[in-house]
Order: structure tokens, then C-alpha cells, then sequence
């Protein structure tokens, strides 16, 4: 999954989440298991660019960029978490 699906995903979830009230059990359900799948793929992605970062053997250009792309990943788990969140307060 490349960066561009993972933020299709996220606006598909975001509308789901809009529409929690109105979506079905499982495809609630559905929706917010892949949103913590792709949680769990921000924070690994995060973490492996952390390993990148400790690597000294990187110029300043390549650490602003890595730091971009942790900071982008950072976003896009924050506002999956935000999604889920949501999904679950439709649930109730």
C-alpha cells in the first residue's frame, strides 16, 4: 500500500465514521478494523524511518526528508485514531 492509498483509506473511513449512525454493524465493524490496521502500519512506518534517523551515516537533506515523511505519517495515524474513535461512539 502506498502513501496515496493510505489516504483514499482514510477518507473513506472518515465518511464512514460521518455516517456511523447509518452504516451496518459489520461494516462499521469492517472499517474500524482497517483503520487499526493502518495505524499499526503508520507507527511502523514511523519507527522505521526513527531507525533510518539513528543511522549517522545520512546528510542533513536526507534527515529533513525522513523527518517530513515521520511527520506525515504521524498525521495520517492521529487522524485514522481520530476515525476510529468516531466509529466507535456510532456504535453506541
Amino acid at each position: 500500500m502506498g502513501i496515496r492509498d493510505f489516504i483514499r483509506y482514510l477518507e473513506e473511513h472518515k465518511d464512514k465514521a460521518q455516517r456511523s449512525r447509518e452504516i451496518s454493524d459489520e461494516e462499521r465493524e469492517e472499517a474500524l478494523a482497517q483503520a487499526e490496521l493502518m495505524v499499526g502500519m503508520a507507527e511502523q512506518a514511523i519507527n522505521s524511518l526513527g531507525s533510518i534517523l539513528a543511522n549517522r551515516r545520512i546528510n542533513l537533506n536526507e534527515e529533513h526528508a525522513v523527518r517530513f515523511a515521520q511527520d506525515i505519517f504521524a498525521y495520517l495515524r492521529d487522524e485514522e485514531e481520530k476515525v476510529k474513535e468516531r466509529l466507535r461512539a456510532g456504535a453506541r
